[in-house]
């Protein structure tokens, strides 16, 4: 996680009596504090009362010390409790608040107890009776505006401490600096920093931490030259940073200069800095970089890497750089190491094995792991589901909704077994999948509409995706938008509903104000020629107000091949020939067309040109489910199955039965009928 350099606070703000020794009730309360220690700070609560030290009259060095300690070992109700019961206060009392306040994410509250301060004897009439704050209170109210990342309220804050005459202190403008560099105003940080007498490291580092943090990485950059120029040298905080920032903008250019710039500054030793490169190069594809840091720190020295991000970072480029023989060999080491359990390790370990399509391995790791997340089950479904083990997949999911481990499916866990579902054809399981995404979503955005419409359009079923689309409709919001009209054309032209499909069309831009795109086009010309009305789709491009692309023209020429209409074919070959001269699918369709029209000779003529140029048609497979149990992928003359003798057994059986009954009808049909 990404730190600021900040101006560094006392552990609280100095008390008023700075002489107590260590072994008074005061000192020891220090140690308390230090060591978060409750029972000891319980302990000399009671003996501060006893002593009478709480009392009004005394200094406020106990009270205040007290409550600096039980803030400090999180017992904020007690800490208020004591602070109610405290009848005077100083800004060490309000510092010591507000800046736990900070430390528990709660900048509002910390402002809170910064009005509270302001308020506090102001109404007594009484000079000594207000609490002003200090330069420690300052910083720590400067931090909770950097907290809040509320740029308005820290410029307040600002113009309230240039007032208060606080902007003399360096240690204040330097809380300033790391307060409009996390707020993201680098030019306010810079003009700070610009205007001290002297810049250091933390100043120049605070402002390049915050443009990271912020994001704008080009600006840490730009920053970090300027620290340079300005003969200041940056320390490990700021290399951490400036590798984070390069390591974002994937910047491999700067990689190297940047490591180079490590070892210059004798920093190849700190382990936080390594660890940033061993990130920076891993996450990029650098995996052989990313090995030689990890091995020189780790591995030959025989420590032992406790930082999961960066063990994670490896598996994840090792993945993504192909490496997969590295990845195993980090799999051996953290099983000497005794890096498991360990869930997010467990995690990027599947995620690897996933994207080697090593289901095997990854179902191993799966299987082993004591403890299991959400991110476990949708990793280990997504690899079975995109390797067509979607029986497997469907099995996990289910146990998955049965509550196993505790946990129930989330929406990536649906998508995954959607997409499996969708890719095997499983139509009854992709309804039953619908029922229960709907029933799981209390609000259904758009994204989840049109999912449900494009899946019934995919599996045949235009009349529940024309249903779908109209329940959206009358839901009122989200408003269709031109997916939606994409998908539900699409499903009305896969399931013969003309007319539907096209008032859709209509409507979409009459009724929802939706100009059509050439996707839109393209469903309308694939709705009119599936259906044979090729003189309606030949005027509708005519009378398109685009010109029409490969979009169009395709499903055009899918169309007459279905239907055999071989001179609207060769039309629509010719447009694709000039507008997409190197593809194939258009020469593949072309050909069938002559085929099916018995021109032979024609089909062979291109069939022979694509040889030619050397383009060749991809082999297209089938699937198919049985009963939901099982399912077999195959292609044209496959035999791998082991009871392929019996299947083309039944399947010449079922042939001759076919021709069978064609000729007994054609010798029923009357004379005279074609």
């Amino acid at each position: 996680m990404l730190t600021l350099s900040i101006p560094s606070l006392p552990s609280h703000p100095p008390p008023l009596q700075a002489t107590a020794v260590a072994d008074t009730p005061v000192g020891l309360l220090r140690g308390a504090a230090a060591r978060r220690d409750s029972a000891l700070t319980s302990a000399l609560h009671a003996t501060l009362l006893k002593s009478g030290a709480l009392h009004p009259a005394q200094p406020l060095a106990a009270s205040n010390s007290l409550l600096h300690a039980y803030l400090q070992c999180g017992l904020l109700s007690r800490a208020l409790r004591l602070l109610d019961e405290t009848p005077r206060r100083d800004a060490a009392t309000y510092t010591s608040l507000i800046s736990a306040q900070c430390r528990l994410g709660a900048p509002l509250d910390a402002f809170r107890a910064f009005l509270d301060m302001l308020a506090w004897g102001a109404g007594q009439g009484e000079d000594d009776g207000a609490v002003r704050p200090n330069e420690f209170t300052a910083a720590t109210l400067l931090q909770a505006c950097g907290l809040a990342r509320d740029d308005r309220l820290g410029r307040m804050v600002h113009g309230y401490l240039v007032a208060g005459g606080f902007c003399r202190d360096p240690f204040v403008v330097g809380s300033l600096v790391n307060m409009y560099a996390k707020v993201g105003d680098v030019v306010s940080a810079r003009r700070l920093v610009l205007g001290l007498p002297s810049r250091d490291v933390v100043s120049w580092t605070a402002i390049i931490s915050g443009c990271v943090l912020n994001g704008m990485l080009a600006e840490a950059l730009e920053v970090f030259i300027m620290m340079l120029e300005d003969g200041v040298l940056p320390n490990n905080v700021t290399m951490l940073s400036v590798i984070q920032a390069c390591s974002l903008m994937g910047a491999s250019e700067l990689f190297s200069p940047v490591h180079a710039l490590v070892v210059l500054l004798e920093l190849e030793d700190d382990a936080s800095v390594v660890n940033s490169l061993i990130l920076m190069y891993a996450k990029n594809g650098f995996v052989e970089e990313a090995m030689r840091l990890f091995e020189g720190l780790y591995l030959r020295r025989g420590n032992v890497c406790s930082s999961e991000d960066v063990l994670a970072a490896i598996l994840y480029g090792c993945a993504i750089s192909g490496s997969l023989k590295n990845g195993e060999g980090i799999h051996g080491h953290l099983i000497k190491m005794g890096a498991f359990p360990s869930i997010s390790i467990e995690n990027s370990l599947m995620g690897m094995y996933a994207r080697f399509e090593q289901v095997g391995a990854a179902d191993l790791v799966f299987n082993s792991m004591q403890g299991k997340d959400i991110v476990s089950w949708n990793t280990i479904i997504s690899c079975l589901a995109k390797s067509d083990h979607v029986n497997e997949a469907l099995e996990l999911f289910s146990a998955l909704h049965a509550g196993t481990d505790g946990l129930t499916p989330d929406f990536v866990t649906v998508l995954s077994i959607v997409q499996a579902c969708t890719n095997a054809g499983l139509l009854l399981q992709g309804q039953m999948l619908h029922g229960y995404i709907m029933n799981l979503m209390d609000t259904k955005d758009l994204v989840s509409w049109n999912s449900m419409i494009n899946a019934y359009g995919i599996h045949g079923d235009g009349h529940s995706a024309l249903r779908i689309f109209h329940q959206l409709k009358n839901a009122g919001t989200p408003a269709p938008n031109a997916i939606t009209f994409v998908s539900v054309i699409s499903a009305c032209s896969h399931s013969g509903l003309i007319s539907e499909g096209y008032e859709c069309f209509e409507s979409m831009r009459m009724d929802h104000g939706i100009e059509p795109s050439m996707d839109h086009y393209a469903c309308v010309v694939d709705l009119l020629g599936r259906s044979g009305r090729f003189a309606e789709a030949e005027e509708f491009i005519r009378d398109m107000p685009v010109q029409p692309n490969s979009s169009i023209w395709g499903p055009l020429l899918a169309a007459c091949q279905l239907h055999g209409n071989v001179d609207l074919a060769e039309k629509a070959a010719k447009e694709l020939s000039a507008l997409e001269p190197e593809s194939d699918i258009w020469r593949v369709s072309l050909s069938n067309t002559y085929a099916l029209a018995g021109r032979w000779k024609d089909a062979a003529k291109v069939r022979t040109e694509m040889r030619r140029v050397g383009l060749r048609k991809e082999t297209g497979w089938s699937f198919v489910d049985v009963g939901g149990v099982d399912g077999f992928r195959f292609m044209s003359a496959d035999s791998r199955h082991p009871d392929a003798e019996e299947i083309y057994a039944i399947w010449h059986s079922m042939n001759n039965h076919m021709a069978d009954l064609a000729a007994d009808v054609q010798q029923l049909r009357p004379a005279g009928v074609v």
